[in-house]
């Protein structure tokens, strides 16, 4: 990750280790591209600046501009589309801190454009789980009902919860910190694979133990 000038119109493109051995085989050739907005701040358009108009979007044109990057886990932002201009995404808070088995409730709602429906995507079942399907890590739904899990290390854990608009393309990361069940077993840390059907790492309180 890295930062370019941006005194002047500038295009930054990086190849994939898959485009890199295209290049080397003499089969590379672009069919399509994608721009990306990952360093604009809309929030920061100001349309009561005293300059005027003109100067609504300077705060944002003078913003640095990020270098690309392969990696597509790494990009969290929507594509650029004139068509969702504006759009923003109300999921509620955004930061949680809470203990073991407490529900949470997501109702996304779209400001500024079509009703739609969202994708959620748990980044670690072991912290948080789905209540009608605790095997998934991701769901698309109108909105989702969620449960923290029971686990006894470490003493603290977190997840990220990613909401999209599946028309939209808006994106809202709620972070969840949940806090150690004492008396419960479970790793917070262990295995949270795609395909996992044990519904993450989150352990059920001890035979004997008080929650």
């Amino acid at each position: 990750m890295g930062f370019l000038d941006n005194s002047s119109i500038t295009v930054d493109a990086i190849l994939t280790k898959v485009g890199r051995e295209r290049l080397a085989e003499g089969k590379f050739s672009v069919a399509s591209f994608a721009l990306s907005d990952e360093e604009i701040d809309y929030k920061l358009y100001d349309v009561s600046h005293p300059n005027g108009s003109d100067s609504y979007g300077s705060v944002i044109e003078n913003m640095n501009l990020l270098e690309a990057q392969p990696n597509k886990d790494g990009f969290m932002s929507h594509l650029v589309n004139e068509s969702v201009g504006g759009v923003t995404l109300n999921v509620g808070p955004t930061e949680f801190s809470l203990d073991g088995n407490v529900p949470i409730k997501i109702a996304p709602k779209t400001i500024g454009g079509a009703a739609e429906q969202y994708s959620f995507i748990i980044s670690n079942r072991n912290y948080v789980k789905f209540d009608d399907m605790p095997h998934a890590k991701s769901i698309t739904a109108k909105e989702a009902n969620l449960t923290t899990q029971q686990f006894g290390t470490p003493d603290t854990g977190t997840a990220n919860i990613t909401v999209m608009g599946i028309n939209s393309g808006v994106a809202v990361d709620i972070h969840v910190s949940v806090k150690k069940t004492t008396g419960a077993s479970g790793d917070g840390e262990g295995s949270d694979k795609n395909g996992d059907t044990s519904g993450g790492g989150g352990g059920m309180p001890a035979k004997g133990g008080e929650i």
